[in-house]
């Protein structure tokens, strides 16, 4: 109620107390309310939600005062370890892939990240490097840097015959990017993309007409994007909506660089909370691409759309999935908070023209349970289990994780 009185009043000093190690330029780029501005009560909620939303403190409260001069607001932050480990482990009990890494969220205070990851999948060896710099520049720029070197198996599957042959893939990615806050709901990044990446057909004899046995593929892929919305969060639960719309050109091999193919999808995600117990979560993508990739660019994946569905058991040119989850507050105190977790997933691959129901009618469909647990001197450091049913086949998967499956 006095903050509401305060409206109006001249802002004399922002102060941070607590325990943390994060620069205070760092902290002053997210709020709005500084010396000499005026005192709004919703501007200085707005100023701690983004301060939260920086992941690197177990709460972030605040309080004002009022002196002769003017309103007083202080920030009392708690930051938490911010070295964080990252694990993913899925599929089968006898055939496991895992992937583990580290990050660190808040590197030399300057909320600079660098991580890796290592991942051994379909007894391939894979690694990754990258480095987010989200408010090098000022609060409205984030700059991205990655390095990723890998080695998977491909299912080959060539104009919707699927056959019992594999590729066996080596690839080298070096991603870059840029991003510019507009408003609280407006953020647009240019990007650009080398890539490098040999196809083996495996075994090599009978070798399919329609697969190319070989191919060496250099690609340049510049992306442009646009990020409508704005998705807060504290301990455990998400808090808003936001759409992503991304277009891609493509030009491959060094003597035809010409940008001929095209990759666009939008993403939504939504988050409600229901009350102070219940989180409704709701992802939605549809993407489609011409390409000249030796295998389609989409594909249905337990690992990352399909919870329950084997590895890019369907691949094509356009993709739609959806994911569903209803997260509940379990037990909560001071040192960790857990929650219990109902889903559904469904999406489809395709590559000729279909007609609009046979899509949905042709989709797959899984549904589960799982729990999450996550310890509040780890922010963001949350575990996920989770049991997915396949509603085609009857098979049950188990999933072990790092964080929210989106």
């Amino acid at each position: 109620m006095l903050d509401i009185l305060f409206a109006g009043d001249i802002v004399d000093e922002v102060r941070f107390s607590g325990d943390f190690n994060t620069r205070e330029w760092v902290l002053r780029n997210e709020i709005d309310l500084q010396e000499g501005s005026v005192f709004d009560p919703e501007k200085w909620e707005l100023d701690r939600k983004r301060l939260a939303t920086l992941s690197i403190f177990s709460e972030v409260k605040s309080d004002t005062q009022h002196t002769g001069n003017g309103i007083i607001i202080e920030y009392e932050l708690d930051e938490v370890w911010t070295i964080i480990p990252l694990l993913n482990i899925g599929g089968e009990i006898d055939n496991l892939d895992i992937d583990v890494g580290i990050l660190d969220k808040d590197f030399l205070g300057m909320y600079i990240e660098p991580g890796f990851m290592y991942s051994y999948f379909e007894d391939r060896n894979s690694y990754s490097l990258w480095l987010n710099m989200p408010r090098l520049l000022s609060r409205n720029y984030s700059v991205n840097l990655s390095f990723k070197d890998s080695h998977s198996r491909e299912p080959a599957d060539g104009l919707g015959e699927v056959y019992l042959f594999d590729y066996d893939r080596k690839s080298t990615v070096v991603n870059t990017g840029i991003q510019r806050r507009f408003s609280e709901n407006l953020v647009v990044g240019v990007g650009f993309q080398y890539s490098h990446a040999t196809y083996n057909l495996m075994p090599d004899t009978l070798t399919p007409i329609k697969l190319q046995r070989y191919r060496e593929q250099t690609r340049l892929k510049p992306s442009a994007a646009v990020v409508i919305g704005r998705v807060y969060y504290d301990n455990f639960f998400f808090d808003g909506q936001d759409v992503v719309i991304c277009a891609e050109l493509m030009s491959y091999d060094r003597h035809d660089y010409q940008p001929k193919y095209f990759n666009a999808y939008i993403k939504a995600r939504s988050f409600i909370n229901i009350n102070d117990r219940f989180n409704f979560c709701n992802r939605l993508f549809f993407g489609t691409s011409k390409t000249d990739e030796v295998l389609p660019l989409y594909a249905i994946s337990g690992y990352s759309n399909i919870r329950g569905e084997y590895d890019r058991i369907s691949r094509g040119s356009k993709l739609y999935y959806s994911n569903n989850e209803v997260r509940l507050r379990a037990i909560q105190n001071s040192w960790l908070h857990s929650q219990l977790a109902a889903f559904v997933d469904f999406g489809f691959a395709w590559e000729e023209k279909r007609a609009f129901f046979d899509i949905f009618e042709d989709s797959y469909l899984t549904y589960g349970i799982g729990g999450r647990l996550g310890l509040v001197r780890f922010y963001n450091a949350i575990g996920r289990a989770d049991i997915a049913f396949n509603t085609r086949n009857g098979e049950i998967t188990y999933y072990i994780s790092a964080g929210q499956y989106f």
